[in-house]
């Protein structure tokens, strides 16, 4: 418990604060201290409630609120008080997701708070909206703080919580993850190692190499050993942010310093079995042999890369040490002990005796029995992705859909975090097909509540299955079950993950049109009930998709008073996306050429860090990344040498159009704003 004179002192450092960010030197807002007053003293005396703060400009009539959380834990919740409080029917954006705080009148709470702190709630130019908003988030302020202490989420197990937040990752909603993250972090029951390792892992499927080099307490997690997948993760980023820029240059000497560096930590990962990482992992390793000056050893692992058909991942520059000789035996021998290492981190009990691994529905049921082997073997899938398919013997769908129908409740939870990821990510580059079984799966998730992580795993599973070209009966089959649970999460708030099915819908050849319409119809007409209540972007996505589909759906021009002259037109630009359904990409891009003919549209899906993808990224106005499945060289690659990157909420057309058209919004506010400092 804090003492009073620690209290008083906090309290002065955010009257401060708060009084600085309202002067009218920097904020207009200031000149209007009875406007202002009752969010100015909830600011500074409340203690539950989070912090709202005004911003105007007069001479754009821009205006805007901070809404910053008391505690850093609290951002998952405050985002769902902006939702039910704010929503779509009193601001324009900024409700849903924390800014970027990169203007100069943010730097102030950038400082004090943090990246990723705060939501910035944008006002439309009418006066009377403007008053219905600022008194909204008043009775927001006001109701949190005489609410009675309370958690702020409904708890969840352990395990559900860790399949979840793998199940986001799978998906590519990495704010998902991120809010299960923090959860996980509050809730408990996992050490502080553990949640640093669902961090790295967080960070990798972002391509944010240099934030897992600058993680707080990295050191300490490494020297705990930690498993393959994190030391792999780790490594990975060594390459993005060292290894990598040198080798391009020709320059093997500054990747050895980089290394030998004492912040890069490489020295806690220089042994690990190169059998069992990826190609950036393992080019690391051999980078810092060479440095250690340790020639006979990196040319035996070179051998034993040449031996498992790996040896294209060698550096030129190290290609020198397949000359010198290597006894055969030695080979045979170091892939033999290789081959018997395992590292072990927490895992659910395993059980005696060993079960055949030949095909998936072996792996899932190992899995679901608790098999160490089965648990490496799904882990050594998810550090070496790449376009090879694991080598399995066939088994037929109808076995899988078994399998799948058969789990437990606590089998399936365990399948769900360790083997269903691999699982489907198998099928998303193999020519393998399994309808019945993606039916099973996905009828376990509209069984169950429709939170965050299960409708980004429904958005995956139909877009594996119409991949499938499924009859006619196994269409409708998935659709009705599927449409089960419409009622219960179809909404404004949601609309992004409903367009999302819908656009999968539209995208793929249907054996029963009649039924495709009745579904969409289905998640359309929640949204057209309450279209006032959509944004622009998701509007127009609504127009576009009932137009193609051919419903009879009738959607209003505009949700807002605010007059096209009142909004920065966006020109000439160039932005880059990312991902690996080309689909997806294509029908974003038309859908951004539509509404922006000035704006150049750069597609990727590329998974290596080619000399293309770099130059895109360097060279486009802001990228935008869908991590679905996504290949981690390619996004590490984005992440550092992108100006900026952008995440949809999703991986549908829908989310990502919603995301791109929201980043030029932002970017042609911001070359204003700079357009009117420089006229000054």
């Amino acid at each position: 418990m804090a003492s009073e004179e620690e209290v008083a002192e906090r309290a002065g450092g955010t009257q401060e604060f708060v009084d600085h960010f309202l002067h009218t030197d920097r904020n207009d807002a200031g000149k209007y201290p009875s406007g202002i007053a009752l969010l100015r003293e909830a600011a500074i005396n409340y203690r539950k409630s989070p912090m709202v703060l005004p911003w105007l400009n007069e001479r754009t009539q821009r205006m805007a609120y901070y809404v910053i959380p008391r505690r850093r834990e609290h951002l998952s919740s405050v985002r769902d008080l902006l939702v039910a409080f704010v929503g779509p029917s009193f601001a324009k954006y900024g409700y849903d997701t924390p800014a970027a705080l990169d203007r100069p009148h943010e730097t102030a709470i950038l400082e004090r708070y943090g990246a990723g702190s705060t939501f910035v709630v944008q006002a439309t130019t009418d006066t009377v909206e403007r008053k219905r908003l600022r008194t909204a988030l008043e009775r927001m302020v006001k109701m949190v703080e005489r609410s009675p202490a309370r958690s702020w989420s409904p708890p969840k197990p352990l395990g559900r919580l860790l399949a979840d937040f793998e199940a986001a990752l799978l998906s590519g909603a990495p704010q998902t993850a991120k809010a299960l993250l923090q959860q996980l972090d509050r809730q408990g029951g996992l050490s502080p190692t553990n949640v640093k390792h669902l961090e790295i892992r967080l960070l990798t499927a972002q391509g944010r190499a240099n934030e897992v080099l600058a993680l707080r307490g990295l050191r300490e997690v490494l020297l705990q050993d930690p498993p393959v997948p994190v030391k792999d993760m780790v490594l990975s980023a060594l390459y993005t942010a060292y290894v990598e820029p040198a080798l391009a240059e020709g320059d093997l000497f500054c990747a050895v310093d980089a290394l030998q560096a004492p912040d890069s930590q490489f020295s806690l990962l220089a042994d690990g079995d190169l059998l069992a990482l990826s190609e950036q992992a393992v080019t690391v390793l051999l980078v810092g042999m060479h440095g250690r000056g340790d020639g006979a050893e990196l040319a035996r692992s070179i051998a034993l890369l040449d031996a498992e058909g790996r040896g294209d991942i060698v550096p030129e520059a190290l290609a020198s040490y397949r000359h010198q000789s290597v006894h055969a035996d030695t080979v045979t021998a170091e892939l033999a002990e290789l081959e018997s290492v395992v590292t072990t981190e927490p895992e659910p009990e395993e059980t005696t005796g060993e079960l055949p691994l030949n095909t998936w529905a072996d792996i899932v049921k190992a899995v679901a029995q608790g098999d160490k082997t089965a648990f490496e073997l799904c882990r050594g899938m998810d550090v070496r992705r790449s376009d090879i398919s694991i080598q399995l013997e066939a088994v037929s769908d109808t076995e899988m859909a078994d399998v799948f129908a058969d789990l437990t409740d606590p089998e399936y939870e365990a399948v769900w975090q360790y083997a269903l990821g691999p699982f489907l990510q198998e099928i998303t580059r193999s020519e393998t097909f399994y309808p019945q079984a993606l039916t099973t799966v996905m009828r376990s998730i509209v069984n169950q509540r429709c939170d965050p992580a299960n409708l980004a795993v429904l958005d995956l599973l139909l877009e594996l299955f119409l991949r499938t070209a499924p009859n006619t009966q196994e269409y409708t089959e998935f659709l009705e079950q599927m449409s089960i649970g419409f009622d219960q999460w179809v909404a404004p708030e949601t609309a992004g993950q409903a367009l999302d099915f819908v656009d999968r819908l539209a995208a793929f050849a249907s054996p029963a049109p009649e039924v495709r319409s009745q579904t969409a119809q289905m998640l359309l007409a929640p949204l057209r009930a309450h279209a006032r209540r959509l944004d622009e972007a998701y509007l127009c996505t609504a127009h576009s998709l009932s137009d193609e589909l051919g419903l009879s759906l009738e959607w209003p021009e505009r949700t807002s008073s605010e007059s096209a002259d009142d909004k920065p037109i966006v020109g000439a630009a160039q932005i880059l996306i990312y991902g690996l359904d080309e689909g997806v990409l294509q029908r974003v891009q038309k859908r951004i050429i539509q509404r922006f003919p000035q704006v150049e549209v750069v597609l990727s899906a590329e998974k290596v860090a080619s000399r293309r993808l770099k130059e895109a990224a360097r060279n486009s106005d802001f990228s935008l990344m869908i991590t679905q499945c996504a290949a981690h060289a390619a996004t590490h690659c984005i992440g550092q040498y992108a100006k900026k990157v952008v995440y949809p909420r999703g991986a549908g057309s829908a989310s990502v159009t919603h995301a791109a058209i929201s980043a030029l919004d932002d970017l042609a506010i911001r070359q204003q704003n700079l357009s009117s400092r420089r006229r000054r």
